[in-house]
């Protein structure tokens, strides 16, 4: 049917009402909404962070922009670059170093040079002051309940050795804990007990620190491994009291002196006797050595004293004093200091036969008029200072004249009660090491109550 022919539906007649304008927003709004839908687990963030995030991605896109427009040719010309830089950085730090190097092996080279010569001369007895209570430190010890009769510091201050009339060995940390022992044992036990069975006169230690050596009454030396005391090795050639020890410095040689006159070397790496020095008329008091292949020995009352040159075979010998001569020390390889029984202390140079300087009654006089007996000295080595001790309670300081080495000048008293029986500085000379007795070492004349059988430590300070 022709569609003008068609009758009209009802409601054709009625007019489409338009959308209202908040339906149409809702629309809208569900239509966006369908767009974007939520992921329950994505972690929200802050504007700050989002701004952070943003920026990094910004920031590594302009990288990745900049990367990109770098080309290879430049990157190779960057890197070229960057590594020659590193190389001229490397060179000036490795010529520097050099430089330090180079610096300090002179100045070690000029020093040993001037120690091999005996010319080194460390200017630092003026700078001492005198200490006070606080700075001395007493080591006691149950199994030296006797005199100590002599003491040792090894090279690197790390530790102190002492023997005594008990005939023990104790090994000390310099602060004062006693880390081992050596027992003595009981006279006519030589052949079945490891150690000394007669009074220790002397002790001296490598300057490595490898090895201990010891002698006592008896003519014994023994040898020891200064780090566990594990006995090594016992030598029994002297026919007297072993009256010195000592090892000449960066070597295993080992010098001993007796009083059967006779100076003995040892080579310790072989555990072998060398040879035999002679040359005194009298017992030995004394021996010291430094970096020279020679040492040096007091005669006692042939009132002399000798060099033994060992690479030219030949004797220096000396005299001056008016007494025997108790013990002798080193202040470099051309310098040293004696001391005697009537109480002098002289200094020599190997330049001149008889003391440039003597000092007499160093340490006063007695109530009966006698100059108090010197008992130790110690030196300290390649420097101007010096000292000395006694029986009259106190231990002093001298200055050596650094002119020419010709004169000694007193600097201060320290008091210690008792005999001082042996002295040693250590390596730095911060510290000074007595042993100290109620009797002499070699016997009992007198014998001092207000002394204790100890070592003392005297913290050395510089004003």
């Amino acid at each position: 049917m022709p569609f003008f022919l068609r009758g009209k539906r009802p409601g054709d007649n009625k007019r489409k009402k338009p959308l209202k304008k908040e339906r149409l927003s809702s629309v809208t709004a569900t239509a966006k909404k369908a767009k974007y839908t939520p992921d329950l687990d994505e972690e929200i963030t802050s504007d700050e962070d989002e701004q952070y995030i943003k920026g990094r991605q910004v920031q590594g896109e302009e990288k990745e922009d900049e990367e990109d427009e770098e080309t290879p040719q430049e990157k190779k010309v960057r890197l070229a670059r960057q590594y020659l830089k590193e190389l001229q950085d490397q060179k000036a730090q490795d010529e520097e170093d050099k430089v330090l190097d180079d610096e300090a092996i002179g100045i070690q080279l000029r020093e040993d040079l001037l120690k091999a010569s005996g010319k080194l001369r460390k200017t630092v007895a003026n700078l001492y002051i005198k200490p006070e209570l606080q700075d001395f430190c007493v080591l006691k010890s149950k199994q030296q309940k006797l005199p100590i009769t002599c003491v040792t510091v090894t090279s690197d201050e790390k530790y102190i050795f002492s023997g005594s009339k008990d005939c023990s060995i104790v090994k000390f940390t310099l602060d004062g804990k006693r880390v081992g022992s050596i027992p003595g044992g009981r006279k006519g036990t030589e052949k079945v007990h490891v150690g000394h069975t007669s009074h220790i006169f002397s002790l001296a230690v490598s300057s490595d620190g490898k090895f201990l050596a010891s002698g006592d009454k008896g003519g014994y030396i023994h040898i020891w491994n200064a780090e566990t005391l594990d006995h090594l090795k016992k030598f029994k050639k002297h026919r007297g009291a072993i009256s010195g020890l000592a090892f000449r410095l960066s070597t295993h040689t080992l010098f001993s002196a007796s009083h059967d006159r006779m100076v003995m070397v040892w080579n310790l790496d072989a555990m072998a006797f060398v040879e035999n020095l002679g040359g005194h008329q009298d017992a030995i008091t004394g021996i010291d050595a430094l970096v020279r292949e020679s040492c040096i020995t007091s005669g006692g009352r042939d009132q002399s004293v000798i060099v033994y040159v060992l690479v030219e075979d030949k004797q220096l010998r000396f005299s001056g004093h008016q007494a025997s001569i108790d013990g002798i020390k080193l202040v470099n390889d051309k310098t040293f200091v004696t001391f005697a029984q009537d109480g002098s202390l002289a200094l020599w140079t190997t330049l001149k036969k008889r003391p440039h300087s003597l000092v007499k009654a160093a340490h006063g006089y007695q109530i009966n008029g006698l100059p108090n007996w010197i008992t130790a000295v110690a030196a300290f080595v390649n420097s101007d200072l010096v000292a000395s001790g006694s029986m009259d309670g106190f231990v002093r300081l001298w200055r050596v004249e650094t002119e020419g080495h010709r004169t000694l000048k007193p600097l201060f008293a320290i008091p210690v009660p008792g005999v001082i029986n042996s002295m040693a500085f250590t390596a730095s000379g911060n510290h000074l090491v007595v042993g100290v007795g109620q009797e002499h070492k070699l016997g009992r004349w007198f014998k001092e109550k207000a002394g204790k059988n100890s070592i003392v430590v005297i913290h050395l300070k510089n004003a």
